[in-house]
């Protein structure tokens, strides 16, 4: 047991975070420090943004390279290299959510393929990745013929 240097109720020990350095409880319990970090929050409310915009490339490089294996820089060539648009519809980055493409990879291999808008890296992911698939979506696209073998008389009865 020991008693909290801010509340001053005595709690079991494991209410209370342990120090590392010193390898022993710390002198506020775990309650006492979770409001004293909520209060520091509501008296900062826009330290997260401002240090996340300040740290913004850095985090955005250290996730490309951890999820994908490139750089920050890899990301832009790819870019320049597809002309600032997606490599599947053409829309331009300035248009996506959050101004940034996808980057599309295999999911067996790990491979970067390109950079995707959000609606293309999704239709991708709805088809697992199956040219087979794909195809089948674009005759359906140019020849929808079974829809019209089966709903034909629907089709015609339309103004």
């Amino acid at each position: 047991m020991k008693t909290c240097s801010r509340c001053k109720e005595t709690r079991p020990l494991d209410a209370f975070w342990i120090e590392r350095r010193r390898n022993k409880p710390k002198s506020v319990c775990k309650f006492c420090a979770a409001d004293a970090a909520r209060e520091w929050r509501r008296n900062n409310p826009s330290f997260e943004i401002r240090r996340y915009a300040k740290e913004k490339t850095a985090v955005r490089e250290r996730h490309l390279v951890r999820k994908y294996g490139i750089s920050l820089a890899g990301y832009e060539a790819m870019l320049r290299a597809q002309d600032g648009k997606c490599a599947i519809c053409q829309a331009p980055e300035a248009e996506q959510f959050k101004g940034v493409f996808h980057v599309d990879h295999c999911h067996s291999t790990g491979r970067v393929r390109g950079l995707l808008c959000r609606g293309c890296n999704h239709i991708l992911g709805t088809v697992k990745d199956t040219p087979e698939t794909l195809q089948r979506a674009v005759n359906y696209l140019i020849v929808p013929q079974v829809a019209a073998e089966v709903i034909g008389a629907y089709l015609d009865a339309r103004p």
